[in-house]
Formats: structure tokens, C-alpha cells, sequence
């Protein structure tokens, strides 16, 4: 029985630092190398899949969350920001380059700053956006709230380059507020076909009303700590 503890401890350990190892070297997975604009000129083609496999998300994110104290605990940056052009559409993730105008957390982080984040979500072919986690992307003509972290790494590796200031949301489903929201946000039906153009507007994409329902909850709670309107 103490043998199969280890084992399985052990495997744990190496599909982990499979993962970590798997974002680190991002570029290898790069599918498309263009910008989010050429894909969804297809937008109306483009068709959405959710992945809300709870114990999939968790290695990455923390979507267990009781209350918004406990994320701003969580969060190693709080920060507000406008998406840039500079994005890459890469196999499980979009990486976005965005500019930092308020900083509320975050050691290091300055407004006027250029730092870069893992959006859980991304697009297969101009065919299919893959949301992870109901997580929908930032649009480049909106400012945001983020809530983030920074990328795990194995013990021992120290972050290299642009590493350094790129992060994941703690959340996927509760880290991003738009600063002027969409109050059109709804749960998608779970056995309907949607089209990316009819939800690309949406806070969050899910099947789950009570995931929506705290999102909201907590999005509330945002603005008041941060002064921004809705």
C-alpha cells in the first residue's frame, strides 16, 4: 500500500511538471501566428466547445472560490488593462500582450507596463474557439480587471525573459471584468450549436447558472472596490 502511495505520488509530480514544461515552451505549440482580427473575420462561421471539466481546470486554476476576499488573497496581481494587438493563437491558449493603466496589486507591475497572459482559450483551424473554464477573450477595444498569477513553475527553475511577467487568471471563470460590461450575458444551452459571433460580447461562456450567478456576484463587488462603472 506505502509502494502505491509513492507511485502514484511520484506520477502526480511528473504529469505536473508536464504541464508546467508544456506552457513554458509555449512557441512549440503554436498553431497560428496571426492576428485574433484575421481569424474572426470568420466569426460567423466560427463555432464554440466548452471544456468545464472541473477536475481538468484545477490543475490550473481555482475555480472553487467562496468570496471575493478570498480572490484578491489569491491574486499575486489586481490590475487594470487595455489588450493590445500583439497576440498569439496557440494550442490550448491565446497569448496576450496587454498594456497596464491602474495598478491595485502586484509587486513589480507599473502602470504604463506591457505584461502578458495565458487566456484559457483558443481557436482550431478559424474553425472552433475552445473555451476553457468559461472563459471568453478580451476584446481589443475594452479595458479590463484582471485578477492574476503567475505562471507555476517546478521547483528550482527560475522564469526566463518575457516568463517573468506572464501570467495566468486565478480564476477562469472569475478573474476578468470588463470595465464597461455586457449586462446580455446569459448560460448557453448545453446541446445548441453556437456561433462565436452571437456570444463573442459575453462576460463568460457557460452551461452553468450558478456559475454566472457568481460571476455577477462577484462582478459587483469589483466595481465597488474599484471605483469602476458599469
Amino acid at each position: 500500500m506505502f509502494k502505491n502511495k509513492i507511485y502514484w505520488g511520484l506520477l502526480s509530480i511528473l504529469l505536473l511538471l508536464t504541464i508546467v514544461t508544456g506552457i513554458l515552451t509555449r512557441n512549440s505549440y503554436a498553431i497560428e501566428d496571426v492576428s485574433l482580427g484575421n481569424i474572426l473575420e470568420k466569426e460567423d462561421q466560427i463555432q464554440v466547445q466548452l471544456n468545464e471539466d472541473p477536475d481538468y481546470l484545477s490543475v490550473y486554476f481555482e475555480n472553487q472560490l467562496t468570496d471575493f476576499p478570498q480572490m484578491q488573497d489569491r491574486s499575486e496581481a489586481i490590475v487594470k488593462v487595455k489588450v493590445t494587438n500583439e497576440r498569439e493563437n496557440t494550442m490550448y491558449a491565446i497569448l496576450s500582450s496587454v498594456t497596464v493603466s491602474e495598478v491595485y496589486k502586484g509587486d513589480g507591475i507599473r502602470s504604463g507596463d506591457r505584461i502578458y497572459i495565458y487566456e484559457p482559450g483558443f481557436f482550431y483551424n478559424s474553425e472552433v474557439y475552445t473555451s476553457y473554464g468559461g472563459y471568453n477573450l478580451m476584446s481589443e477595444d475594452k479595458e479590463y480587471i484582471l485578477f492574476l498569477k503567475h505562471l507555476p513553475i517546478p521547483k528550482g527553475y527560475h522564469y526566463k525573459d518575457q516568463e517573468a511577467i506572464t501570467y495566468l487568471p486565478v480564476s477562469s471563470y472569475f478573474s476578468k471584468y470588463p470595465v464597461s460590461g455586457n449586462k446580455a450575458t446569459q448560460t448557453l444551452d448545453e446541446d445548441a450549436e453556437v456561433l462565436y459571433k452571437t456570444v463573442k460580447n459575453y462576460e463568460i461562456l457557460t452551461v452553468k447558472k450558478e456559475m454566472l450567478t457568481k460571476y455577477q456576484s462577484f462582478k459587483k463587488e469589483v466595481f465597488h472596490s474599484f471605483n469602476s462603472t458599469d
